[in-house]
């Protein structure tokens, strides 16, 4: 003879429920000399009456008769409602709480599913609130982590089943919450490798295949799959914080002009990613960088640059863009402003006789001065190489306290924190196209734009705490 089983189901106690028991047991309810059943199985002809034990009291005659007095709270207790209960669930389905808190744990290959991307952003979030309560070192660490999360969730959204079957096999049983533990790095850094060969290969099947491009090169897809990438470079790795996006139009032409800085030209992949992501209008708009001439030389950067829409640094082809009414980047201080030393930071470089803003002129595009903070830090350039950089074709060789010396290590930009202020537009349309042939005028629209860079610089500096 044993005790009937009493569980809790959707989280409400049947009445007068005894205490919760350990986690591992379901609640019980002891009775005296009754068997095992269901709340509503029917007592045997002779069955000995039914008695709920309390203290001080005597378990009942063997000969006692059931009355129906005593099974009355039986029946209350077992139908609260009027219609009969559908049978219980099997064990499996119901979840046992004590004390309000589940104990059961959801193992990391259920995240995935339909939609497994929408189950990471959770755990997202979940990461970013536990490293907001800590400090130092692990909070930072939880950031990172988060952004991780967050590129994987991206990427994931472009696999296909078989793909997403992967990737859960290679994190297998790791705790993606818990982003203190060796195991979790260990699992995201597989995923991500994983991520990257499927990337390279996508790119191969490319090359092989038929794609659609503009006049440019620029290829979409191509662009969807950096976006991620960039994306995590913007929040997680940067930190990124943009101003005045609202003086950024979301349709029609305008030419953005920057300040140049950084060796590597991640300020324009970070400018695009501020209007690709929080643009309060159109954050999908694409914006058409000019690079440097020097870049169509290189074998696999020049073609990648192309596919997610740079384009050389032409006057004819800003012209051609804005006239398309796309939204132009340029960065009038060229080599002198990527390449210049660290102590020269944040001292705009002349810029040239104006040509960005004859293009202007010429298609009638409002100019938007950007100012950019943190981008002279990535990459502390201590001394130029100039005698190696003419001997490799270069038009500079950086000599930081990284690199050359830690190798390819060196190319990892530091994590400093950014902004990106987008100033107020400059209008052309009193001008007229004749005016790109005035040297006053073109002059003097281009050191009203590099002055107000530099003031808006200098009071970014002023209010910045740290570079990290």
């Amino acid at each position: 003879m044993s005790d009937p089983i009493e569980i809790e189901v959707g989280g409400q106690p049947e009445k007068d429920a005894a205490p919760a028991a350990p986690a591992a047991k379901p609640r019980t309810r002891k009775r005296a000399g009754t068997e095992q059943g269901s709340p509503d199985a029917k007592a045997a002809p002779d069955a000995k009456p039914r008695t709920r034990k309390r203290a001080g009291a005597d378990q009942g005659a063997p000969d006692a008769k059931a009355a129906p007095k005593r099974r009355a709270p039986r029946a209350e207790a077992a139908a609260p409602a009027p219609e009969p209960a559908p049978a219980p669930e099997p064990a499996q389905d119901v979840e046992v709480r004590i004390g309000g808190q589940s104990t059961s744990h959801t193992p990391p290959s259920a995240f995935w599913g339909a939609q497994p991307s929408d189950s990471l952003y959770e755990v997202e979030v979940e990461v970013r609130n536990k490293a907001s309560q800590q400090g130092g070192q692990a909070a930072a660490m939880g950031d990172i982590a988060a952004g991780t999360l967050r590129l994987i969730g991206d990427n994931l959204r472009r696999m296909t089943e078989e793909q997403v079957h992967k990737v859960n096999e290679l994190l297998g049983d790791t705790d993606l919450s818990d982003y203190l533990d060796p195991d979790f790095w260990k699992g995201i850094g597989m995923v991500l490798q994983y991520q990257i060969q499927e990337q390279v290969s996508f790119v191969q099947r490319r090359l092989r295949g038929e794609y659609s491009v503009d006049a440019f090169g620029m290829d979409r897809d191509m662009i969807e799959i950096a976006r991620p990438f960039l994306a995590f470079m913007y929040q997680t790795w940067w930190r990124v914080k943009s101003y005045g996006l609202e003086h950024v139009p979301a349709e029609g032409r305008a030419m953005l002009v920057s300040n140049h800085s950084g060796v590597l030209p991640w300020d324009g992949a970070m400018i695009s990613s501020a209007v690709a992501t929080e643009h309060p209008v159109r954050p999908d708009r694409v914006v058409r960088s000019l690079h440097l001439h020097w870049f169509s030389t290189l074998p696999f950067i020049a073609p990648a640059l192309a596919a997610t829409g740079q384009v050389p640094g032409l006057p004819e082809n800003a012209v051609r863009l804005l006239e398309n009414d796309e939204l132009v980047c340029v960065f009038p201080e060229g080599l002198k402003g990527v390449g210049k030393l660290y102590k020269d930071r944040y001292k705009l470089a002349r810029f040239g006789r104006g040509g960005f803003v004859q293009a202007a002129l010429r298609a009638r595009a409002p100019i938007v001065p950007v100012a950019v903070v943190g981008a002279e830090e990535i990459y502390p350039m201590l001394y130029n190489a100039e005698s190696f950089a003419k001997l490799i074709g270069f038009p500079y060789f950086p000599l930081t306290p990284l690199f050359p010396w830690l190798g390819l290590l060196g190319t990892i930009p530091l994590p400093t924190r950014w902004s990106i202020t987008f100033c107020p537009p400059i209008s052309t349309e009193e001008y007229g196209p004749r005016a790109a042939d005035d040297p006053l005028t073109v002059l003097s629209l281009a050191e009203q734009v590099r002055d107000t860079i530099q003031e808006t610089i200098d009071a970014r500096l002023a209010e910045r705490t740290s570079i990290f």
